[in-house]
């Protein structure tokens, strides 16, 4: 059952769900989505899972994570929270053990100019193990954008999610869940290699 709070960084309140207990595994949402997925309540049976829903204007993720009092944990990011989470494994790769990327937008490979050119620039540099998920059933050009990112990031791992649309922890929770509990488990000796692979129902 996870449980609602809020912490209040430079004035402006971000609130957060907390469940489970265990590794600590931070899910970092754009604003207005902080409900929990199906995928959360399975992870958080394994881990102690906390959803952060990070403000469109103000503070950064690294303050939300630092005013939590957070020392080091995994972290998952959905769509557009992707660059936040980024930024925030470039800037303090200590404190992130493990990076799970689901529908990333950081960056976009569908003709259109790349989101952040800065920080694809600096995905070369990220040095922290990553996991990039993407839903067969995706938009145009999901696909090659997924392998834009693992042919940037050195340390990571691509996996296409089959029947799924962006929202993979909600359309397929189940096999979401495992592949990223087991990631988190492996981390480099996560059992998929680097050769883009296809979960199937």
């Amino acid at each position: 059952m996870f449980t609602e709070g809020h912490v209040e960084v430079d004035g402006v309140q971000v609130r957060y769900m907390e469940a489970g207990q265990g590794k600590l595994l931070v899910h970092v949402r754009e604003a207005d989505g902080l409900a929990s997925t199906p995928a959360d309540d399975l992870l958080a049976r394994q881990f102690r899972v906390i959803a952060l829903e990070v403000p469109g204007r103000g503070p950064t993720l690294e303050r939300v994570v630092k005013r939590l009092g957070l020392a080091d944990f995994d972290l998952m990011a959905t769509a557009d929270a992707s660059a936040e989470a980024i930024s925030l494994a470039l800037a303090e790769p200590e404190r992130v053990r493990a990076l799970v990327l689901e529908s990333p937008t950081a960056i976009r490979r569908d003709g259109s100019e790349p989101r952040d050119g800065d920080l694809e620039r600096r995905l070369p540099e990220l040095a922290t193990s990553t996991l990039v998920l993407f839903g067969t059933a995706d938009r145009a050009g999901a696909q090659e954008t997924g392998r834009v990112y693992t042919a940037l990031i050195p340390n990571s791992h691509l996996v296409f999610v089959y029947d799924a649309a962006a929202a993979i922890g909600r359309d397929r929770p189940e096999a979401f869940a495992e592949v990223v509990a087991d990631f988190l488990e492996r981390h480099e000796a996560f059992i998929i290699s680097r050769t883009p692979t296809v979960i199937h129902p």
